[in-house]
């Protein structure tokens, strides 16, 4: 394909991204069914009754909840930006002057990143991010920072995550992402309005504007490690209608579980899937239970009666032949034995519990027995902790820190920023704030706790100091905490405090001094004065 344009090129590599995700569109389908009904996963619904299937809401709550919690979880603080680790252990070697600079540093990395939020928030970031969050629930998400106007630079935009392919290197690293969707011609002029189009298409849109077509909007990363985008049509397409080249990756692709080998994520509610086809089939069940004893069973004999032109109904006439006699009547309630419906009710609730407890959905239970202790209910909210902490560890590595270097780059093309940052994470680390993410971080300063009161108690406070760094110890904990630097003192504003403090107590000791010396003086001023009136 020496000779190939580099639209076919793309076209080639988009087409193998888009045969393995075929693979994915009967799983993401059963489980769209099931818990999202009304979005379509690979292209059309496969049922016209698209929310016949659903008898039981635990699902689809829950998972509105997930999403919820994890667009709290995840972007609801602004970006964490900290110097990286090769910056922190080169400024380690030089001791205290070396972490006084990393201790400013430190500080104007979070000024930034405080800057940058606003305008993040400006571009319907918390929208956008819900949106993929619901996605995320399934396993895969998709966000875009867009480069918008001088008075909103940065748009945020969430794909469909059935509408995008992932194509990886030999590594499985992420490489390729097409967006593939359908869109009608006079729209796909009025979003490439200096698009590349061919006169033909032209043409055809003056003629049939409302035709649709389908869009591919690819981004791959280049030998060089920066990325590049470009938008064609599956067919008369000879040249990108658009191409833009970034210097950093311009889309997250976030995956809440990913297995080894695997581009697409899988995420709690496919983990849950089978508990609520099991809940959605309980449910179902038990609702023709109910139908049948509040109706009944009904049985006729073949005469007068006619049941396809009958109807039970409150003072209703039906025409028969014998209400009774050696036959009997010629319909009669055939009463069926009463259903078990309060093992149904265990079985469902069970079920249910499992279901919310897979999705992170935490919320008190409407129950009328004995409440739940706080003790079972912070130890339920840990346990979830525990078992999606690899699923948050994923993503907090596959979306702020591919978002915010992007919206960096946008900004600075705006000249909001001084300069071009580099966001190597060896020299500019980017995290999340969050209380998962201060979780993480909760045995490291409980060990400095437990440290400095063993210490407490062996040497006594006096001589605490000699054994920690208060000062350190302190900026650490406020960190693993996610408390803001500009409410932590810095290292000078600590010594103007211990100045001002030292000059307090100082104060302190000679106006007790004075107020100890006052009798004595007014004494020896009552002498003087005695000696002299004698005198």
């Amino acid at each position: 394909m020496a000779d190939a344009s580099p639209v076919s090129m793309r076209k080639a590599k988009a087409e193998r991204a888009w045969q393995v995700h075929s693979g994915w569109d009967h799983l993401y389908q059963d489980a769209h069914d099931y818990v999202i009904p009304y979005r379509k996963s690979g292209g059309a619904s496969s049922s016209k009754a698209i929310s016949d299937k659903i008898f039981d809401m635990t699902g689809p709550n829950s998972a509105m909840h997930l999403a919820g919690t994890l667009q709290r979880l995840l972007f609801s603080q602004p970006p964490a930006l900290r110097a990286g680790g090769l910056v922190r252990v080169e400024k380690a070697r030089y001791g205290k002057q070396g972490m006084l600079e990393l201790e400013k540093l430190d500080r104007q990395l979070e000024r930034t990143g405080e800057f940058m939020y606003p305008f993040m928030e400006a571009g319907n970031l918390d929208t956008s991010t819900h949106e993929m969050c619901i996605d995320l629930g399934f396993g895969t998400g998709v966000l875009i920072p867009m480069r918008g106007t001088p008075d909103q630079p940065i748009i945020f935009h969430a794909p469909a995550a059935h509408e995008v392919a992932l194509g990886g290197d030999a590594y499985g690293i992420t490489s390729l992402v097409s967006w593939k969707r359908m869109v009608p011609k006079d729209g796909l002029l009025e979003a490439f309005p200096k698009g590349n189009f061919s006169q033909e298409f032209k043409e055809s849109c003056k003629n049939h504007p409302s035709a649709e077509v389908t869009l591919y909007q690819d981004f791959w990363k280049q030998p060089d490690g920066t990325w590049a985008f470009g938008a064609y049509m599956d067919q008369h397409c000879a040249e990108f209608i658009a191409f833009e080249r970034y210097r950093t990756k311009p889309v997250a692709t976030p995956r809440y579980y990913r297995i080894a080998g695997e581009m697409r994520g899988r995420g709690p509610i496919l983990m849950a899937l089978p508990s609520i086809k099991v809940q959605n089939k309980a449910q179902e069940l038990v609702l023709k239970a109910a139908a049948m004893q509040m109706l009944g069973l009904w049985g006729y004999r073949n005469s007068a009666f006619n049941p396809d032109t009958a109807s039970l109904e409150p003072g209703g006439f039906l025409a028969m032949q014998s209400t009774g006699g050696i036959m009997g009547p010629d319909i009669v309630r055939l009463d069926p034995a009463a259903g078990r419906l309060d093992i149904a009710s265990m079985l469902l609730e069970g079920n249910a519990q499992q279901i919310r407890d897979a999705l992170m959905d935490t919320r008190l239970p409407n129950e009328t027995g004995t409440p739940r202790s706080a003790s079972e209910i912070a130890a339920r909210m840990e346990q979830n902790k525990g078992v999606h902490m690899g699923g948050f560890m994923r993503l907090w590595r596959e979306v702020y820190p591919d978002i915010v270097p992007r919206c960096a780059e946008i900004l600075s093309s705006f000249g909001y920023l001084g300069g071009v940052m580099d966001f190597n994470q060896l020299l500019v680390s980017v995290g999340v704030r969050s209380p998962m993410a201060a979780a993480v971080d909760a045995d490291k300063v409980g060990g400095i706790a437990r440290y400095a009161e063993m210490m407490t108690a062996l040497v006594g406070p006096e001589k605490l100091p000699e054994h920690l760094d208060l000062d350190m110890a302190g900026d650490t904990i406020a960190d693993a905490m996610m408390i803001p630097k500009n409410m932590v003192p810095d290292s000078e504003q600590r010594m103007e405090i211990r100045k001002a403090l030292a000059a307090q107590q100082q104060q302190a000791v000679e106006s007790e001094a004075m107020v100890k010396a006052a009798p004595n003086i007014a004494a020896g001023g009552l002498r003087m004065i005695e000696g002299g009136m004698a005198a």
